[in-house]
Order: C-alpha cells, then sequence, then structure tokens
C-alpha cells in the first residue's frame, strides 16, 4: 500500500483523483461547494487524503487509542481530528493569513514528488522488519509483490485515455496482477521463522539467556536478581538502546558484579507468554525493561535507557557491590575482576 502511494507521489500512479470535486457536489444549488455541507466534505476530503501520509506515523498514538479506556481513546482521535483541522481553524480565525500562503503553482507538483521519497524509504524500512520476520524465499515473494505493484501502476497509466481493445488490456490486467500478489503473501506466510531467532543476531545477545516464564520464576526462587529486556528486531528504540546502554562496558560489569541474571525475550513474531508479561506491567509494545531485585516490587526502566541510569538502577537489585561503576571505564574494571 505505502509503496502504491509513493508512486501516486511521483506520479506514476494515480490515486484519489476520482474525489477532487466530490466536496463540491455535496452542496446542491448556485452555491456550489460554499455552504455547510461543503466546508464538511472539504474537512472529509482533507483527511481521506492524508491518511495514506500521517497513518505511518501515526501508528503509535492510533494502537494505543483503540487500547485505551473509551475517554482517554476519543480524546486521542478528537485531538486528532483538531490537528488535521489546524490549518482551516486558523485561517478562519485569522483570514488575512490567506494571502501570506503561497500560490499555487509549478512548485506544488514538484513538492508533491518530493514527499514521495519518505513514502519509499518506510517501504525500504519495513521490507528490513520483514526481513527479520521470515527466511530469503518470503523476502523474495515480498519483493516479487513490488515488482507486481509497479506493473499494476504502469498498466493503469497506459489505460489511461485508451479505448478499444487497448484500453481494456491494460485495464484488465491491473487487477490481475495485483490479485497474483496472493501467491507470494502465502509464500510470506510459510517462510516465517521461528519465534526467538531475532535473539541470534541482536546486539548484546552474548550473555543473555532466552525468556520464558519458567526460566524467570526459577531465577527468583533461587533468590537471583533478574533483568529482563523484552525487545524484537524491528524496534528502533530497543536497538538505539543495546547499542548505546546495554552493551557499555559499565553496564557489562554490572551485571557481572551483581550476579544479575539477563533474560532477553524477542517479540519479533509475537510470542504469547512475552505479550501476557507486556500486558501485565500495562505496555502494549516493546521495548519493556523491568529489573527484579533480590527482595521488593520489579523496577521497571523508561523505554529510553542511559548507561548511567541503568547503571544505578542494577546498583540497587540486591547483589552489587561497587558505586563506582558508571565513572570507572569499562576496561580497567573488567580487569580487576
Amino acid at each position: 500500500l505505502l509503496f502504491a502511494v509513493g508512486l501516486s507521489l511521483s506520479g506514476a500512479l494515480e490515486l484519489g483523483t476520482g474525489l477532487a470535486g466530490w466536496a463540491g457536489r455535496l452542496s446542491p444549488g448556485p452555491s456550489r461547494g460554499t455552504g455547510l455541507g461543503g466546508s464538511f466534505g472539504t474537512g472529509v476530503l482533507a483527511t481521506v487524503v492524508a491518511t495514506p501520509c500521517t497513518a505511518p506515523f501515526m501508528g503509535a498514538a492510533v494502537g494505543y487509542g483503540l487500547t485505551a479506556p473509551a475517554p482517554v481513546a476519543l480524546g486521542i482521535f478528537a485531538a486528532l481530528g483538531l490537528g488535521l483541522a489546524a490549518p482551516f481553524l486558523l485561517l478562519t480565525a485569522a483570514p488575512g493569513l490567506v494571502r501570506r500562503m503561497p500560490r499555487p503553482g509549478a512548485w506544488m507538483e514538484i513538492l508533491k514528488q518530493v514527499m514521495a521519497f519518505p513514502v519509499y524509504a518506510t517501504v525500504a524500512w519495513l521490507v528490513f522488519v520483514l526481513a527479520q520476520q521470515v527466511g530469503p524465499g518470503g523476502l523474495f515473494a515480498v519483493l516479487i509483490g513490488l515488482v507486481l505493484v509497479g506493473f499494476s501502476a504502469w498498466a493503469l497509466r497506459l489505460s489511461a485515455g485508451r479505448e478499444g481493445f487497448g484500453g481494456w488490456v491494460f485495464r484488465g490486467a491491473a487487477p490481475l496482477a495485483l490479485l497474483a500478489r496472493g501467491g507470494p503473501g502465502r509464500a510470506v506466510d510459510r517462510d516465517r521463522v521461528e519465534p526467538g531467532a531475532a535473539l541470534a543476531g541482536s546486539p548484546s545477545g552474548g550473555g543473555a539467556e532466552p525468556f520464558t516464564q519458567a526460566r524467570l520464576d526459577a531465577l527468583r526462587n533461587e533468590g537471583r536478581p533478574v533483568f529482563l529486556n523484552m525487545t524484537a528486531a524491528w524496534c528502533i528504540t530497543c536497538m538505539v538502546n543495546e547499542r548505546t546502554a546495554l552493551s557499555t562496558d559499565a553496564v557489562q560489569a554490572a551485571f557481572k558484579d551483581g550476579r544479575i541474571a539477563y533474560l532477553k525475550g524477542d517479540w519479533t513474531n509475537q510470542n504469547p507468554e512475552i505479550t501476557r508479561l507486556l500486558e501485565r506491567h500495562g505496555r502494549s509494545g516493546v521495548p519493556l525493561y523491568v529489573l527484579y531485585p533480590v527482595a521488593g516490587e520489579p523496577i521497571v526502566l523508561p523505554q529510553i535507557l542511559t548507561s548511567g541510569t541503568l547503571v544505578e538502577t542494577l546498583s540497587r537489585a540486591g547483589g552489587s557491590r561497587r558505586a563506582d561503576l558508571l565513572t570507572s571505564p569499562g576496561p580497567t574494571a573488567t580487569s580487576k575482576e
């Protein structure tokens, strides 16, 4: 879908052009498009046109809104609607600003084409995410699917303005190519990797045991402090935390010094045990970092970690004997051990 949106912005595929005069048609009579119906239609049209572009960047807000209590959910969606309406409200409150707005011209088409590249970048990111979830066969199937989307865009563009047999051929080829994507889609489902496979190649994987609820319970029964890292191969925040905090010498030394067990859960392809743990701590997704001290309640850490915050928290786990981990250089501390 996003690849098709990018093609539309680039001009290779026209999407939504049939909606152009829809708002005006809502107001009958000589003042078509100027009454309340026309204003309402303009707002709906603006929302429909903006949705494909904003959806990739509002997924977190929408996902949280769908799982939040009704008052919170209504507030979130009202805020989204208010944000979309804000330009119209501003121009209504200060009509003089209309004169300061850029005049329509060729620059609008250039800007539209430029905005295609962030969408293509999103497609590249989603392919990278999928590469963590499926094998080579599934990834190849997805790339073939993108080729078929491109073929559909090409066929639709050639069919525009063509009459007779040639036009029918190109108009029929476009939906057939989209229907053919069902085959690659089934190949992706068959080629999904097993949950937990992403841990092998993830940063800071060394020293971490795969998470299971049984292993967590066993370690706690032994009286050992436990640090949980719930992650996924597609989680950007998780990757940043791995490199900037969890992989640092000071943090690794803190784990060793405090005899803190390190359990790592892979939620790349979902996992029922991890999902239940996330829900238990009021989270709908990763990352989730929880420290179980020797005594006391679990400590839920922030989603954005720093080496200093992590070392300070680990020092309270019940087994740490050193308070200068943050200031001491990692290699020197390790050699002293």
